[in-house]
């Protein structure tokens, strides 16, 4: 329990598979996100057209495939964060290991500590479904998010070109016991 008394803060949060009517607020996320990047001098979306590139179709096409997944906050009814969740992505080569591909996370800026849980909850899925490793990949040029996800076990592979997008992929190979 916090100090306060009140229960900790991600106790109010579900982490569910996500609904077409989820899609505007998590549009709305991704741009409140974009506008926080130029804030903070972050080259990630705010670079890459990322809007263009993924439209609430592509959203909406992703929640009809049950890869979307959302963090909701339960007491307030409203989407706090949002992730992509597949099993195959073209911009990994096939090496026979089974492997979970993070994309489009997104969590609300005002809401501290929700990507985290949300890679947290990926990669616990992952180890439940007997998986050998989470990837993803983020811009080459965000020095602050590689960072940020090599202090959560994903580790430098290689390079992704698509575009005007320059990406590092990253992997996270599961323990068996590393979430107990």
């Amino acid at each position: 329990m916090a100090k306060n008394g009140n229960r900790s803060s991600m106790d109010n949060y579900a982490f569910r598979k996500a609904i077409t009517r989820d899609v505007d607020e998590i549009y709305h996320l991704i741009e409140k996100r974009i506008i926080w990047m130029d804030k903070n001098n972050l080259n990630q979306w705010n670079r890459t057209n990322y809007l263009e590139s993924y439209p609430r179709a592509y959203f909406i096409n992703k929640v009809e495939a049950g890869q979307l997944y959302v963090m909701e906050d339960k007491l307030m009814g409203k989407v706090v964060g949002a992730v992509v969740l597949l099993e195959e992505d073209k911009r990994w080569t096939n090496d026979g290991s089974k492997n979970y591909y993070i994309h489009n996370l997104v969590s609300d800026t005002e809401v501290p500590g929700v990507g985290i849980k949300m890679i947290n909850l990926c990669e616990q899925m992952a180890l439940d479904n007997g998986v050998d490793a989470v990837r993803l990949d983020c811009q080459a040029s965000n020095t602050k998010l590689n960072e940020y996800y090599e202090r959560l076990g994903y580790m430098y592979v290689g390079d992704v070109q698509e575009g005007c997008y320059f990406g590092n992929k990253r992997e996270k190979k599961l323990e068996k016991f590393m979430l107990n």
